[in-house]
């Protein structure tokens, strides 16, 4: 729903993933499989990726990826000048509040509007969107909710809309 009739030439996604942390959650888990669906999903859209683990990386098609360590704000930083503005950003990484609130506060510049910023894997919503509410409704057009799922603790998504 969050996706429906939105124009997307440019999404970013952190976090790619690898076998030994997806398959005991994912027992058929395939490589890079949410940025082939987000490749097939936005036809038009230049897919972004980022992640710690070097191994991760896949640059093939309209998928480009490049090391980065969310924990970093210089990484990214240069990770932003060198690829953004984004129209989505979907932060699936490390799902530490810490470096969920950073990521959001550091990236959130590079939203294009209209824009979605996504927050998978949320642990702790109500700290994340305290913390970030400030800054996603600082101009009129912003929205900022938390939608939560129930299955697992970390089962929340936090989701900025400009």
């Amino acid at each position: 729903e969050l996706f429906q009739g939105r124009d997307v030439r440019r999404l970013l996604e952190i976090g790619i993933g690898f076998e030994q942390l997806m398959k005991p959650f994912v027992p058929f888990y395939i490589h890079g499989a949410s940025l082939l669906m987000w490749q097939e999903y936005f036809p038009e859209a230049e897919i972004y990726s980022c992640d710690i683990r070097e191994e991760t990386l896949i640059n093939e098609g309209r998928i480009h990826s490049m090391q980065c360590d969310q924990g970093e704000r210089g990484d990214l930083l240069t990770l932003a000048e060198l690829w953004g503005p984004w129209d989505v950003i979907i932060d699936d990484g490390s799902h530490q509040t810490r470096h969920q609130i950073d990521t959001c506060l550091t990236l959130l510049p590079y939203l294009n509007s209209p824009g979605v910023y996504v927050i998978e894997d949320v642990q702790e919503p109500h700290l994340v969107f305290h913390a970030l509410a400030p800054y996603a409704v600082s101009k009129r057009d912003s929205a900022i909710d938390v939608y939560t799922f129930g299955k697992r603790p970390d089962d929340n998504l936090v989701v900025i809309q400009k």
